[in-house]
């Protein structure tokens, strides 16, 4: 008989909401207890650079997940070696990315068929944190069968970081839940339709992210510009 699903937690919302800090903080609880666990994250996240906070530029992959093994798919993760090693509890970190293949497709049924898997295997609990949405906002297919299945989802929140009246002036500042990619040179968004969810090929050198409000994620046209992928400055 097929065990119950793992006990999953998903920490989500929009970029600058705290994900991260809540999955690392877990993992420091953990290791307070002694309880072992392994961390990983998708390949598919070739990010060279972020903006961290107090405006920083970090590497990504180096300083923001010093702990994660990266993979390719959940199905490179080797669950029964590590139950068998008496570990039985992963974090994923941009779990979201996990849910599309290299051409930008959402793979259909991924989380019910893992975490039947991983149950399985004696995967007991997992912590995960990932955007909930894409530039177009619509939920990421993870996270809809997260909820789906009966995981424990954590939405955290932002505030607004859209320049109300130019950037010198101060942000909008109300409850954001979603993030928006924008040329930080004339800080104008990108064309929400045109947009993809996911970038392979990596944030261009003048592209950043911001955590905005439903107003300012629905800007009007003039205000926003096209996106094209083979641009690279």
């Amino acid at each position: 008989m097929m065990r119950v699903l793992p006990e999953v937690t998903v920490y989500t919302g929009p970029m600058g909401a705290g994900k991260t800090t809540r999955l690392y903080g877990k993992m420091g609880e953990l290791t307070h207890l002694g309880i072992p666990y392994e961390a990983y994250r998708p390949g598919v996240d070739v990010r060279d650079v972020i903006i961290a906070p107090r405006g920083y530029v970090v590497s990504a992959n180096a300083a923001l997940t010093p702990n994660c093994t990266t993979v390719e798919s959940l199905g490179d993760i080797p669950v029964e070696a590590l139950v068998l090693r008496g570990i039985k509890t992963l974090f994923l970190e941009e779990w979201f990315m996990f849910g599309f293949d290299h051409q930008r497709r959402p793979i259909s049924g991924l989380y019910r068929e893992i975490m039947g898997w991983w149950a399985l295997a004696g995967i007991e609990r997992v912590y995960a944190a990932g955007l909930d949405q894409g530039a177009s906002g619509n939920q990421f297919g993870l996270l809809v069968d997260a909820r789906r299945y009966g995981a424990k989802v954590v939405v955290c929140t932002a505030k607004c970081a859209y320049p109300v009246n130019g950037e010198r002036d101060p942000k909008c500042g109300r409850v954001a839940r979603n993030s928006q990619i924008y040329d930080v040179r004339d800080n104008r968004a990108f064309d929400m339709e045109t947009l993809p969810d996911l970038l392979p090929e990596g944030l261009r050198p003048h592209d950043r992210y911001r955590a905005v409000c439903t107003e300012h994620l629905l800007l009007p046209a003039e205000q926003t510009k096209p996106f094209d992928p083979i641009q690279t400055w």
